[in-house]
């Protein structure tokens, strides 16, 4: 092999693994009683690579301390810390005048036991600028995902996409092997990225950027689960790694000078580290970790527990699936449950309990008979994303109380400037108005100032931060029926648009860290009631439409709502249109009833709006239900009639659309099919047409005035087509599996990478877009005969099936 350095990246916090980390960087956390990069070193040794440099900047001198020279693990090291952050491609940059030749970057924070000289060798083989190490994982969510082309060159690059961009399950190790030439490239002291800058800039201009698929085992240790089963892997012999000590049983390791009582009991596999003791009928269940110095008394009982160096378990106590941190300890009897971390140097005091999943932070003490069902100082981060598709989602009582709200809130407030000011609302329910005094209780915490706008909807809430000049929004509403016990908590910003992706990370890392900002009394922040936004809302609305056309018809209308939610603005609004209403008890009301009403009483118009005003169904003159897919093709028309410039159009829209675009000479775009930039491409003057019923409905009623014609005359106009959208069930972990086999089938033909996988065929398309709240793939097929959609969507969803069981198989 020719000459080759090493960078091996040790900078990283590791802020989803605190309380693990909050004395120890990431790359020191221990597997079976070993820092992380320890593994990293001896992978670098085992295939000739001996001179590292370490970038670092989160507690250097630890990493310093334990590894010193390098001398002691048959290497060489040298260290470049960083002063303030440089991003991964700029902290590799400050170490260029040590990498003056072919050299290979790697994380000290992964455990892998990929074969770095085949990688190498590929590199070379290629003639690239620069390499990434691929491999392919089951939930890519969380990584970059990348693509290539039948020679392994790079040709496109998502970091961290949503369900519907992962058009693969093979993602970026962080595993780089690079060519000292790409230093040319940018320059030194500022922040760059190796994924978000630097592999862009190399495809743009054409430069050779390859791909290695990898075969072996990579975990990125990314939170505290990941954690505890890289060592249950290691254990298992999942991972080709050294373990330090004897193996004194069939998977039993022993350290040396370990001090083990003869009647203690083993279940394998399990590791005992170097000078442990182990009293008197201690009990050692399966993947017990116990580390250097550690100390179980008699008759205690480890399974599935990790035990730091010179941690203890008291008498008879229990701790089983959690963590028990450096120097911290168990008294008698008591019991510590799984997913549970105890923080460096904590106590739990005897028959005390900690319940599943509680982070004790450093240096904390639990009196004894304590049950501790929270964290103590710090609340614990989900093991889920916080975010689904609406906003923050949670069952009343369980994941979302008032403490959580007010939690989630300080974390908020602490990402906006002192004194800026928040719009709040919540709907009707005595929760969601809880729940939304909680939240301004913790955004006044932090500095925030709230204008609170009492009972709205989401259409009204979104509103009033535009109209306002609010710098951001929350709304607190009831889901609906089958969900009645669930609340959401939805964000905004300025614009009344619901924030992005790049916020909601922001949201939940500042949630998870606890990074929250603490101000002076005289900073708090206050919060004033104001009053009349639904009567603002209601005459914005009208003030958009043709009034006059409208009450010169007299409609008559058939509408059932939610009129706790909407009373402020339903009436109101009929009334100034002089229509005429039959109203039906929104809560339950079908759209069937609806449509029966409508031919009973020979009425013009059906309408059934959600219990937030969002969506609706419409029923014709002649009872007929719109079909939803029409519905939004008529929603588009409003929008081509009211509007200029460009269209903005969801991905899964009936193709239909083009054509109407070009009717009106409109370029018409496909966006992604998020809220956000569905909301993003149709809103106007703080209405967001897509998910504001009340805004369709009133334009609906000016279309029929201004054309003279009924519902069912206007839905005729529209060019015939078919939609049909069908789910199908897929396990989290078997989406990127499919995604990837479904790329691999229909290469050559013609696709959509926009949002999931849009699959052209003659007179029309198919849609594979995984759904980011369920377990669920969406397919969507158009076509211009329902016989024709059916085929392509059952055709998708058999594949779909057909893949999730050949994945099984394999």
């Amino acid at each position: 092999m020719q000459s080759m350095k090493a960078v091996i990246m040790a900078g990283g916090k590791g802020t989803r693994l605190r309380p693990l980390t909050c004395n120890t960087p990431k790359p020191m956390v221990p597997l079976l009683d070993r820092p992380v990069m320890e593994y990293t070193i001896e992978l670098l040794k085992k295939h000739g690579i001996t001179d590292i440099a370490v970038t670092m900047q989160y507690l250097p001198e630890v990493i310093r301390n334990y590894f010193g020279d390098g001398s002691e693990y048959g290497v060489r090291l040298r260290y470049f810390e960083e002063d303030s952050p440089l991003g991964t491609a700029g902290s590799v940059k400050n170490a260029e005048m040590f990498l003056d030749e072919t050299f290979i970057v790697i994380s000290g924070d992964a455990l892998t036991d990929f074969d770095l000289s085949a990688a190498i060798a590929y590199h070379r083989d290629r003639k690239a600028l620069a390499t990434l190490v691929l491999t392919h994982v089951e939930s890519p969510l969380e990584y970059g995902v990348v693509m290539t082309d039948d020679s392994g060159k790079v040709i496109r690059f998502l970091e961290k996409p949503s369900w519907g961009e992962v058009f693969s399950d093979a993602v970026n190790t962080g595993i780089y092997i690079l060519e000292k030439e790409v230093f040319e490239l940018y320059g030194s002291g500022v922040e760059y990225d190796f994924s978000k800058d630097l592999f862009p800039l190399l495809m743009e201009r054409g430069l050779p950027l390859y791909a290695y698929a990898a075969e072996g085992y990579w975990s990125d240790i990314g939170n505290l689960e990941q954690y505890r089963q890289t060592q249950i892997d290691m254990l298992d012999g999942i991972v080709q790694v050294r373990i330090a000590g004897t193996e004194v049983l069939p998977r039993v390791w022993v350290g040396e000078q370990a001090d083990i009582a003869a009647n203690i009991r083993f279940a394998a596999p399990a590791f005992i580290g170097r000078g442990a003791v182990l009293e008197d009928y201690a009990d050692i269940g399966e993947y017990s970790v116990i580390g250097s110095g550690c100390l179980v008394k008699q008759q205690a009982r480890t399974e599935r527990a990790v035990l730091w160096s010179h941690a203890s378990v008291g008498r008879r106590a229990e701790i089983c699936g959690a963590t028990l941190c450096r120097n911290a300890s168990i008294e008698s009897d008591a019991f510590v449950a799984e997913g549970a971390v105890i923080g460096d140097s904590s106590r739990v005091g005897s028959k005390s309990v900690v319940t599943p999943d509680v982070m004790v932070w450093p240096q904390k003490t639990i009196e004894p008979y304590a049950h501790v069902t929270d964290s103590i100082v710090w609340t614990r981060s989900r093991s889920k994303a916080l975010f689904g598709q609406w906003g923050v989602k949670g069952t009343w009582g369980a994941d979302l109380t008032t403490t959580f709200a007010a939690r989630l809130a300080l974390a908020y407030g602490s990402l906006l400037k002192i004194g800026c000011k928040v719009g709040l609302s919540h709907d009707a329910t005595p929760t969601a108005a809880l729940i939304a005094g909680a939240f301004a209780s913790g955004l006044h915490a932090s500095g925030i100032d709230t204008d609170g706008y009492g009972t709205a909807t989401s259409s009204v809430a979104r509103f009033a931060c535009w109209d306002a000049g609010n710098v951001a929004g929350v709304h607190v509403r009831q889901c609906p029926l089958p969900e009645e016990d669930a609340f959401v908590i939805e964000f905004y910003d300025d614009r009344g648009l619901p924030v992005s992706k790049a916020v909601e990370r922001k949201i939940e890392n500042a949630y998870a860290q606890e990074d929250s900002r603490r101000v002076k009394h005289n900073q708090l922040g206050s919060g004033r009631e104001v009053s009349g936004i639904a009567a603002r809302y209601c005459e914005r609305l009208l003030s958009r439409v043709d009034r006059s056309a409208i009450c010169g018809r007299g409609y008559s209308i058939v509408l059932a709502y939610e009129y706790r939610n909407m009373r402020g603005i339903i009436p109101e609004l009929l009334e100034a249109l002089d229509c005429a209403v039959i109203h039906l008890n929104g809560h339950g009301v079908t759209r069937e009833e609806v449509a029966q009403m409508v031919k009973l009483s020979r009425s013009d118009i059906g309408v059934l709006l959600d219990a937030d005003g969002q969506n609706l169904t419409v029923v014709t003159e002649e009872g007929q239900i719109v079909d939803e897919s029409v519905l939004s093709v008529l929603q588009i028309v409003l929008q081509l009639q009211q509007q200029e410039g460009e269209l903005y159009v969801p991905v899964h829209v009936p193709g239909i659309v083009e054509g109407l675009g070009a009717r009106y000479d409109r370029k018409v775009i496909r966006t992604k099919a998020d809220r956000r930039s569905v909301m993003e491409g149709c809103q106007t003057d703080g209405f967001h047409p897509a998910f504001d019923g009340l805004y369709i409905f009133v334009h609906l009623l000016e279309q029929l005035a201004q054309q003279d014609c009924d519902l069912s005359e206007l839905v005729g106009a529209i060019p015939s087509f078919s939609m049909m959208r069908r789910s199908v069930d897929c396990p989290w972990q078997d989406k990127g599996k499919v995604m990837r086999c479904l790329m691999e089938e229909i290469e050559g033909k013609r696709v959509e990478l926009i949002d999931g996988i849009k699959v052209f065929h003659e007179g029309g398309w198919t849609l594979i877009l995984p759904d980011s709240d369920e377990p669920v793939v969406q397919v969507y097929a158009h076509a211009v005969s329902r016989q024709k959609a059916e085929e392509l969507a059952y055709m998708y969803m058999r594949k779909i099936e057909d893949y999730r069981r050949r994945q099984s198989v394999s």
